[in-house]
């Protein structure tokens, strides 16, 4: 199996709308609760800054796997240098260990793209990405219990954080 990452293009959008979407139908790591569209989604794509905030597709032998982002923490100055990790796989990619390659691949890049703190917001349930995190070196910062309203369920928040 063939790993690459690379900046994600304006025609990569749909791709990553439609992994976006697979993760809103778990209800696992997005608290968004219906599927969205690329328009909706055009703020947030704007967001991302190749030279200090990029957004990667991860291709796996040629086709999009999955996306991993760093997202701007906040627009308030003391934070600049501070990051959100958004990493989001295609369900037929996941178990094949490209997360771990997401999360590694980002703390390569970090440095280079003057990030020193990278955080990661995971719900209580989602124990897979909790033991990626926590595999990959990323501390548990904070707990906010039951804070989002999943329809059927409240969910646990869990911040994880790495400085680099």
């Amino acid at each position: 199996m063939s790993v690459n990452f690379r900046i994600a293009e304006v025609d990569d959008q749909d791709a990553i709308i439609a992994i976006y979407n697979q993760a809103v139908a778990t209800k696992g790591s997005t608290a968004d609760l219906t599927p969205v569209t690329v328009a909706q989604r055009q703020p947030w794509f704007a967001s991302f800054d190749p030279q200090h905030f990029p957004l990667w597709v991860i291709e796996s032998d040629g086709e999009a796997a999955g996306f991993v982002g760093l997202e701007r923490y906040s627009d308030r100055a003391g934070y600049r240098h501070t990051a959100e990790i958004a990493l989001y796989l295609d369900a037929d990619h996941q178990g094949q260990h490209l997360g771990t390659q997401a999360v590694d691949w980002v703390a390569m890049q970090a440095p280079r793209l003057g990030i020193t703190s990278v955080i990661s917001r995971i719900f209580g349930h989602n124990q897979a990405s909790r033991h990626l995190f926590e595999k990959a070196g990323y501390a548990h910062w904070g707990h906010l219990p039951a804070i989002a309203d999943m329809m059927g369920f409240t969910a646990d928040l869990e911040v994880y954080g790495h400085h680099f």
